[in-house]
């Protein structure tokens, strides 16, 4: 069995599991999706593939394999981490990023939010930033008399004097560029505290949505399960 690993001193880590489905004592029930483990494993020099000799489960996040939603949020954070993460590469920041998701959507938190404080973070830790603080083009800083859209081409707001069709980017409320900007400075212990809801988090989903789909030029499969819950919400 061949897994697929974050881990906080190896970054992504793949790895041979010898004989996980028949083991009765070293990975039984251990190597499910979103575990937090305690893992033994050896990697000689130039190989890409690890092996696994141990794991012990630390956490096993229940409540997100037992509900659909988080689930499919989970999957959503999975999936940037497996493009967005290289092999070998440890990243203590994405690592401790990824912990905090998962540990609150087990405790359900408000899920859509938890993912969009998630992504804001993320693209900050993979080095694309996105730029909030003014307009790409004229570099004038966002006041109250403007009105704003985001140009995921460019990761940065444009302002309506530079873009006077506001609808060809996608529209963004003050109220939604001054929570991201908050996200993407707040310490992590203490990002739960900012709360995004109503339309300023279906705002920040697709901002995040779209520039993520610009960044990686790939769609992430499980966006569409998370769009149908927000469709049932409204």
């Amino acid at each position: 069995m061949i897994v697929t690993l974050f881990c906080q001193n190896a970054g992504r880590l793949t790895a041979i599991a010898k004989g996980a489905k028949k083991s009765k004592k070293r990975f039984v029930n251990k190597l499910e999706l979103f575990s937090f483990l305690h893992i033994s494993y050896q990697q000689k020099a130039n190989r890409s593939l690890a092996f696994l000799s141990e794991a012990d489960l630390h956490t096993s996040f229940l409540h997100i394999r037992q509900d659909l939603e988080l689930y499919s949020i989970a999957s959503v954070i999975r999936e940037f981490l497996l493009i967005g993460v290289r092999e070998n590469e440890p990243d203590l920041h994405i690592f401790r990023l990824s912990l905090w998701a998962l540990h609150n959507l087990n405790q359900k938190q408000p899920p859509i939010a938890i993912l969009a404080l998630f992504l804001i973070r993320f693209y900050d830790y993979v080095g694309y930033r996105p730029d909030l603080q003014a307009c790409i083009h004229c570099s004038s800083l966002v006041t109250t008399q403007n009105r704003y859209s985001f140009d995921s081409s460019l990761g940065s707001i444009v302002c309506s004097t530079c873009n006077p069709q506001i609808q060809k980017g996608l529209p963004l409320s003050l109220g939604t560029i001054k929570i991201l900007r908050s996200a993407q400075n707040q310490p992590l212990d203490r990002l739960h505290r900012l709360k995004i809801s109503g339309s300023i988090l279906y705002e920040a989903i697709s901002l995040l949505q779209s520039y993520g789909n610009q960044l990686f030029q790939r769609d992430i499969a499980s966006w569409k399960i998370v769009r149908n819950f927000m469709k049932t919400k409204k």
